[in-house]
Formats: structure tokens, sequence, C-alpha cells
């Protein structure tokens, strides 16, 4: 890949709807994340008990969780506020 990616990024509905409501500003920064994902800078932090399956990567006070199980593929799944993102999740 001459672009510098290891992975390719897949997005959820529920993700891109999320990400329309957001400032252009934290979209800027979410995009930024995105990107350093997606070439292999960065790793989310595990999630535990029934939201396992996920990761989530801090973004300012929002949060974005993604699923990296499948090679070479990221699955972003959500981005919304640290505060009921969890809660948005099950």
């Amino acid at each position: 890949m001459s672009s510098g990616y290891k992975h390719v990024g897949e997005f959820t509905r529920r993700f891109k709807k999320a990400l329309k409501a957001l400032s252009s500003e934290t979209k800027e920064r979410l995009h930024e994340k995105i990107d350093e994902l997606l070439k292999g800078h960065i790793v989310g932090k595990p999630l535990k008990g029934p939201y396992k399956e996920f990761k989530v990567i801090r973004v300012g006070k929002f949060r974005l969780v993604y699923n990296d199980k499948e090679p070479c593929v990221i699955l972003f799944y959500d981005v919304g506020p640290r505060e009921s993102i969890y809660e948005e999740l099950s």
C-alpha cells in the first residue's frame, strides 16, 4: 500500500449519522485519529464486559468506538460524548 495505511476502514450507518451531527472542529480531530488508527500508529483501549469486542479512543470529550477483530479491517461503530456513548452501545 503506497498510502501508508495498514488497515481499511469501514463505517457503520450509526457512525456516519453521529459524525454528521458534530462540529467541523470535532470532525477534523476525529479524522486525524482515524488516520492514525488506519496507519497503525495508535491502538485504543479495550472495553470490558458486554462490550469486550470493541476498543475506544479518546478524542477530547468524545469517544471513538471501533472493532478490529477482522484482519486488516477496522470497523468504526460509533462516536459520541463520553457521558452517553457507553449507554448508546447497548
